[in-house]
């Protein structure tokens, strides 16, 4: 039975894998051909799975930074692409699941639950369906089959998920549906030196750390940012990333002062860890490791009241909430703490600690250990 916090079904605690001595064979499908916070989970799932005994393949797209990263580290099978329910791409799925015979599949990306979920359920391999997006489920057959008949069970990356996923599809069973928060490895964040902004010496970065997409809120923050440059001449708004609205948010701060783009940075954690203050305005988030990542190295916070946000970031505590779509209270915020040296400290202190406690990796991989393995257990005869 699950553990319940909050009123949110999490997976139970962890037991020893009953698989003849050894671990689970595992496979972890992740279909995208970009980077992003469900990549990280993916490679800290398969990473740490590796590490605790089980055997853990990643079906992952062709030539994706996915691949690029994992190869030589963990058993890779470049199938998962092609058109949703295509019969090859199935196919071709189906074929790699029957050379490693796992015990589970896990699918990543919603993309995956239209490929090698299908597969594995063909071939009587119970499937868990991680959804990692708050968004509505679509309330079509098409969607019933997917999301009701396909998963064994679902797993959602936060309780704002969790809830969504149940408001939108009233027939998926809320016993089915768990959530294990994503998790930070605190010390291995520990470990890096902050990045070289290039900022004069006193002055205070201000920062944008992600994709340029305006569900991330980049209109509201280059429309809050003159606002808060003219209180505050001592910042710099620092915008790392790429993405669709990079020309719109361009154009936006084309005359604005004390502005630096410094494009994609594979050292992402690094030029949070040298902010001192991070700007998190989306619309929506699935989870935002985003911000776990920035409370784990001490930099404070502000964020959109938003989805999943409010369960990272305690107004007050970690960092300050505002209303999301509201650049003039995103402006507010960010002056009020930009200003005030003891609030950015105290919150720092409060971000480590509440990461190392509530949002480790190790209880993450615990907790999607537990899972599986109730999984298997259940399908046994």
């Amino acid at each position: 039975m699950a553990d319940v916090l909050d009123g949110v079904a999490l997976a139970p605690p962890p037991v020893v894998p009953g698989s003849g001595g050894g671990g689970l064979r595992i496979v972890l499908s992740n279909a995208s051909y970009a980077w992003g916070g469900v990549h990280v989970v993916t490679e800290a799932l398969a990473l740490g799975l590796r590490a605790r005994g089980h055997a853990v393949t990643v079906f992952c797209r062709p030539d994706s930074p996915l691949q690029a990263r994992l190869t030589g580290r963990v058993p890779l099978e470049p199938v998962a692409r092609g058109m949703d329910l295509s019969p090859l791409a199935i196919a071709r799925a189906a074929a790699a699941l029957r050379r490693h015979r796992p015990d589970v599949v896990l699918t990543l990306m919603e993309k995956d639950v239209r490929l090698t979920g299908p597969a594995a359920r063909a071939l009587g391999i119970p499937v868990v369906v991680r959804r990692a997006n708050d968004r509505p489920l679509k309330r079509t057959p098409h969607f019933r089959v997917l999301y009701g008949w396909l998963p064994a069970l679902h797993v959602a990356n936060s309780a704002s998920t969790r809830r969504t996923m149940l408001q939108s599809a009233p027939w998926l069973r809320p016993e089915r549906v768990r959530m294990i928060h994503n998790g930070v490895d605190a010390a291995a964040l520990d470990t890096l030196s902050p990045a070289d902004l290039g900022l004069p010496p006193g002055a205070l970065g201000i920062g944008f750390v992600g994709r340029f997409d305006e569900r991330k809120g980049i209109l509201d923050l280059a429309r809050a940012w003159p606002a808060v440059a003219a209180a505050l001449p001592h910042t710099h708004l620092v915008m790392v990333g790429t993405g669709p609205e990079e020309a719109g948010a361009g154009a936006l701060l084309a005359v604005a002062p004390r502005v630096r783009w410094l494009g994609y940075r594979a050292d992402a954690v690094a030029v949070i860890k040298a902010l001192d203050v991070l700007a998190v305005p989306s619309h929506w988030e699935g989870f935002g490791l985003v911000v776990a990542e920035a409370l784990a190295v001490g930099t404070p916070v502000v964020a959109a009241d938003a989805s999943s946000l409010p369960e990272i970031v305690r107004p007050g505590a970690e960092g300050l909430l505002v209303p999301p779509r509201d650049p003039d209270a995103l402006a507010a915020a960010l002056v009020t703490l930009a200003r005030d040296d003891a609030m950015r400290a105290r919150m720092a202190a409060a971000g480590r600690a509440r990461i190392r406690a509530e949002f480790s990796l190790a209880a993450m991989i615990d907790r999607y250990e537990a899972l599986l393995t109730e999984v298997v257990s259940a399908h046994r005869p």
